[in-house]
Formats: structure tokens, sequence, C-alpha cells
């Protein structure tokens, strides 16, 4: 037989090896995409469960803040709930009995998901959320508010102390320039070793010290270590995740913040619905018609003045007592209602010492102090001037209450001269209310020009 003759089957043999290689090729490459896949689809089912555990903690305290018993002692709106620092969902450390956070150390440890009324959530990984909380919101001992404007006041100037960091190493809110955040919630993820050269250990009991050391949950990066911070420095926190120049990872933790705006915007719609239940638990007492105001300029006493149609919330209302003489008797009171959270009598409370120079009161003149009965609403309003109006519409109220947000740029609130200013408070033509208690006023959603909350009957 001819070599010629070989040549056909050698070149079959030939061709089905090519494709066994081939179909080996493609199962082999199949069998990556497929691992690939499947590790993507996993990594993005544990970020789906550690971005929903954030947000529910997050939802939790700003709620905690805003939700605050006025009648207990000297609690804050704003107040936030200090760490969980012994792994018993309770915040602060019950063995032994430390319940607030004045030390630095102790503004750091897990989230007291017990005191917040949660589950025992975890991240993707299956770890438990750390908690930091800045000096300025914690729920503690501190300065007492005496007066408005002092340092230990809690309110919408009130500024967060924690810096944090983007993945990148760039601040994005910087505490040493007023933008810091007021706390600070954490997802710790999986075993790293961290870049001081220590191999994070999570194992022992619950109260162990394994399992309270921050180190052994959260990582360092770019100089910042997310175990530790300082409140008003740049020493705060890194946002994840972060590798190293060989591609390896070396911070896994995922942050969610909660700014100064998150807990006071809803802090003043709740301030604002408590003015309005005492103006209208007084009117309801006092014939439909509603206290003076305190003038801009009286930043001491409080006191209502006659004729005052726009200004703050009054302390004593004598002046509206005796705008109601009928001869013989008084027809109005010179105290706060029962139902008044913000006064006892005319004693401030506590949380409102906090608040009463934020907040703006402006009265329709038809409803003002007299001896007699408030006419019927809204008829009255039919002529210009009678009542108050919103937003140039057709929405008349008797009475409107403000609270002013956060200082804005170019707006000053240090001097006397200052705070007696509406402008240094109101934006959207509010600051420019007179005193006749007929005029419109703007209700509208916050933004970078724009800041008070109102509300109206």
């Amino acid at each position: 037989m001819r070599p010629s003759q070989h040549r056909p089957a050698e070149a079959k043999q030939r061709g089905a090896a090519l494709i066994v290689m081939l179909v080996i090729m493609v199962m082999g490459i199949a069998a990556i995409l497929v691992r690939s896949l499947s590790s993507a689809a996993l990594q993005i089912e544990r970020d789906r469960i550690t971005a929903n555990a954030l947000a529910q903690a997050k939802e939790a305290l700003i709620g905690y803040a805003t939700s605050v018993n006025l009648f207990s002692g000297s609690a804050r709106l704003g107040d936030l709930p200090c760490p969980d620092t012994d792994n018993d969902g309770i915040a602060g450390n019950t063995s032994p009995l430390v319940l607030t956070c004045n030390l630095q150390s102790q503004r750091i440890g897990r989230l007291p998901w017990k005191t917040l009324g949660l589950p025992d959530l975890r991240d993707g990984g299956g770890e438990r959320l750390w908690y930091a909380v800045s000096n300025n919101f914690k729920n503690s001992t501190r300065t007492t508010c005496t007066a408005p404007g002092q340092a230990g006041c809690l309110n919408s100037d009130t500024v967060g102390t924690i810096t944090v960091r983007g993945s990148d190493g760039n601040i994005i809110n910087d505490a040493t320039l007023g933008t810091g955040v007021a706390a600070v919630i954490i997802a710790p993820g999986d075993v790293l070793q961290r870049q001081d050269g220590s191999l994070q250990n999570r194992s022992g009991p619950d109260n162990g010290v394994a399992k309270n050391t921050a180190s052994n949950y959260l990582d360092i990066a770019n100089g910042i270590d997310n175990a530790s911070f300082t409140d008003s420095t740049t020493n705060g926190f890194i946002q994840g995740r972060i590798k190293d120049s060989n591609g390896n990872l070396i911070l896994n933790d995922q942050l969610l913040t909660i700014s100064r705006d998150n807990v006071m915007q809803p802090i003043q719609k709740r301030v604002a619905a408590e003015v309005r239940l005492c103006l209208e638990d007084y009117a309801s007492n006092n014939n439909g018609r509603y206290p003076w105001a305190t003038p801009l300029s009286d930043l001491g006493t409080y006191h209502d003045s006659s004729d005052e149609y726009f200004g703050r919330v009054s302390d004593d209302l004598d002046n509206t007592q005796s705008g109601s003489w009928d001869g013989s008797s008084y027809q109005m009171s010179s105290q706060w209602g029962t139902m008044c959270n913000t006064h006892t009598s005319n004693t401030p409370r506590a949380w409102w010492i906090n608040w009463k120079e934020m907040v703006f009161y402006g009265m329709a003149r038809s409803f003002r102090p007299r001896d007699t009965n408030a006419p019927s609403f809204p008829l009255t309003c039919a002529t210009p001037g009678r009542c108050l109006n919103i937003n140039d519409s057709n929405t008349p109220a008797r009475f409107i209450v403000i609270v002013a947000g956060k200082k804005l740029s170019g707006q000053g609130r240090i001097t006397s001269g200052q705070k007696s200013t509406a402008s240094n408070y109101l934006e959207g033509g509010n600051q420019n209310a007179d005193q006749s208690g007929g005029y419109t006023f703007t209700q509208s959603t916050p933004s970078a020009s724009f800041n008070d909350s109102l509300v109206y009957k």
C-alpha cells in the first residue's frame, strides 16, 4: 500500500483531536464564565443585603432623633443614641453601667439595634453593623442649653463633627469647615489583613474582647483608620471598596452617613407642628383668638408686645391678656394651655430653649387679642389684609409658624443686631413680613437658597 493511502485517515484523526481540544477549551471557558457570573451574582446579592441593612438603620436613627419624648427631662430633639460598646444591642455599655458616650472612644461601637427597636441587622457578610456618633448629637451628658444661642443648644444650626472621605481619599464632609456629619453607619464586610499588619480576629463570645474591638472589623486605607475617629478634625472615616497598587482589597467597609439636614429637616417640621398645637390649644380656650408675638429685638425676656403681629413665640402673654379686658374681666389667658409642649404655663421647657430663637410666628389681624369672639373663618378673609396668604394663592390663614433652617450663605446669627433681623433666618419672601398681619408667606421644599419649614391654620 502506498503512503498516500494513509493520509485521509490521519487527517480525520487530526480533525477529531482538534474538535476534542476545542470542546475542552469551550467547556473550560464556560466553566470560568459560570464561576465568574456566580461570583458576581453573589456579590450583587450581598451588596443588596448590606444596602438594605444600612438604609433601615439610617431610617431608625433619624426616627429616634425626631420622636424624642419632650416630657423626658433634658431630652432634646436631635439626640442620637450612644453606640453599643459591648455587643448586646443596647446603647452604651451595661457592664459596668455606662450609658453615656462623653469619651471619644465611646462614640464608636456597634449599632444599638435593640435601643432603636430594630431586628438584629446584618450586612451581606453576616456581620452586625457598626456606628459612630458626633459629639454634638450624642444623647448623653452635655452643656445645658439655658439660653438660645449657647454652644450646648441643639437646633438647625448645630453642625456635625465627623469628617468623611470618598474611596479616592478626597474629603466629602469636612468637620473642620462645618460640613461634618452627625453620624456614620458602617457595614464591616469580610475579614481582611489590615494595613497596620494585623489580621482581623473575630472569634470568641459576643461579649469578648475580640468581638468588641473595632479594628477586628473596620479597615485602614489612605492613612484613615475606620476603627477610630476624632471629632471636629479631618481624622474621620473613608468609604470602601479600596484596593492597593497590586489589586489587593485593603478596605471593604461600606458607609452610610447621616447629615445634619437628614436629622434637622424632619425635626423642623415637628417643631413647627408643636408650636401650631400650642396656638390651636390656646385659641380653643380663648375665644378663637391668638396671642401677640415677641418683637424680633427681644432676645432676653421673650415678652409678648401689643400690636406685634409677626415675631418670635412669646413666653410671657401678659400683654395678650391685657388686650382682652372687657371692662369687668380679662377674656384671654396670660398662660399657654395644658396641651402645649413648648411651655409649662409660661415656663419654657428644656427642649424649647434649644429652638425658641429659630421659630417665628405671624398672626392675621382679624384674630388678634380682643374682648370678643374671633370672626368666622374664612368669610372674614374676603377683605384683603384681614388674613394671611400662602404662596400667592387663595389659601387664607389665621396664623403661620416658620422654623428657620440652618444658616445659609450671607446670613449671620451672632450679634444681637443679626439675631434681630428676620433675613438672617428666613428666605423666599418670609423675611419681609410686615407688622400689619396681612401678608403672603412662602411654603416650599428645601433648597440651597430656601430652608424654612412653615405650617399654618
